[in-house]
């Protein structure tokens, strides 16, 4: 991996902090923390916290769309490239479930968002203006604890904007 951001990702210490609390100077989202694997499990499996990451991801792609087409007509090729990288996290992601008997979710999840942050960190190499917010669950991840669930109502965008962090209370694990 001689991309900086997968160097970044391969030296997580991926979940060695579950259930504990942390502090992150300036970062823009209200937390608040979860204290068990099953309040985890029920949010990262919501319809809420779907909806929240799959808006994150529409964002940004219609912000490429209307902003920088010619970078988003390689977003598919850019996608699978992105994917092959992620290997290593599914497996340790994979492990961890096993380990603490945690349904498929939580793997589909982190997988989910660690493309997104890559999609977020190819792109912003190039556009400095995409809207961000997979990279602030990279933050989270690497914190060894885990974004799982949200409060506040989700409200699509069909401009490709930034989200609003301050309608928002992520939840962390």
């Amino acid at each position: 991996m001689s991309d900086i951001f997968f160097e970044k990702i391969s030296s997580i210490k991926w979940f060695s902090n579950c259930g504990k609390e942390f502090y992150i100077t300036d970062f823009p989202v209200k937390i608040q923390f979860l204290k068990s694997f099953d309040e985890m499990q029920k949010n990262i499996s919501s319809q809420n916290w779907e909806d929240l990451t799959m808006e994150a991801r529409n964002r940004l792609t219609i912000f490429l769309h209307n902003e920088d087409r010619n970078n988003y007509q390689n977003w598919n090729k850019i996608t699978e490239i992105k994917k092959r990288n992620l290997q290593q996290v599914e497996d340790i992601v994979k492990e961890f479930a096993k380990i603490n008997k945690l349904d498929q979710n939580i793997v589909d999840d982190v997988l989910w968002n660690m493309l997104g942050a890559a999609m977020e960190n190819y792109y912003f190499s190039i556009n400095k203006k995409i809207p961000i917010f997979f990279q602030y669950l990279l933050e989270i991840y690497s914190q060894g604890n885990i974004p799982c669930g949200l409060i506040g109502e989700v409200k699509e965008d069909f401009k490709g904007k930034q989200i609003n962090f301050s309608d928002y209370t992520l939840l962390v694990y």
